[in-house]
């Protein structure tokens, strides 16, 4: 009994989520991009034929504004059959409610899209702390209770640490970018790098790899 104890003891306990997802081998990973009207794409063909898993298109910005490219964009993918998901870019200038308000209006979510995505990144003036988390919340609520799922969070690792450690609901997922390392936390997409080179795209666009499988990122899928 002793011994069957000891060598209970002695198993290794696997594994972190870093582990896993390193044990993982590139071919086997899904991958994506994500793009705005700043992105020029000129071959939606060359597009299709790099294989992306994924794409993820700029629906809105603060409370008011509209990326110009996105319903083109929107159209495009879902023609396309590439599982594409909308997010909203987060200003420090009017609420949270207000902000949902105006990505609601405007992003798609339609059967076989991604969940909607909060984008939350450093400004160059930022209020304190307490607001910035509030207003977040407040925003992932409003888009809560209008669609029945929380939006994935989109940040830095240093911005989810300074803000949004341990006041997110379990259900909420996240989208880190760290061009250094794999992010010590539980993120369900990394962007790895702002400087890849897609096919059928002008210029450099983000590379995101997601934590799973083709069939896990369909069960993502609205």
């Amino acid at each position: 009994m002793f011994l069957l104890i000891l060598l209970q003891s002695c198993k290794v306990v696997k594994e972190t989520h870093k582990e896993i997802f390193a044990e993982t081998t590139p071919v086997d990973r899904v991958w994506g991009i994500d793009i705005s009207h700043y992105q020029d794409i000129f071959d939606w063909d060359k597009l299709k034929q790099g294989e992306p898993g994924f794409i993820f298109i700029k629906a809105s910005e603060g409370s008011t504004v509209k990326d110009p490219k996105y319903t083109e964009y929107y159209k495009k993918l879902r023609k396309l059959n590439i599982p594409v998901g909308s997010y909203h870019f987060f200003t420090y200038m009017t609420s949270g409610k207000d902000q949902a308000k105006n990505f609601l209006s405007i992003a798609q979510y339609q059967h076989g899209d991604l969940p909607l995505v909060l984008d939350a990144e450093f400004a160059k003036k930022m209020p304190d702390k307490e607001h910035i988390k509030n207003q977040l919340l407040d925003f992932m609520a409003a888009v809560h209770d209008k669609t029945g799922h929380y939006p994935i969070i989109y940040c830095a690792y240093k911005y989810f640490l300074l803000y949004l450690k341990g006041s997110l609901a379990p259900e909420c997922k996240l989208w880190i970018v760290d061009y250094k390392s794999n992010p010590n936390c539980n993120w369900i997409f990394w962007q790895t790098t702002e400087k890849y080179r897609a096919a059928g795209i002008k210029g450099y666009v983000d590379f995101n790899l997601f934590y799973g499988t083709k069939k896990d990122l369909k069960s993502l899928l609205y």
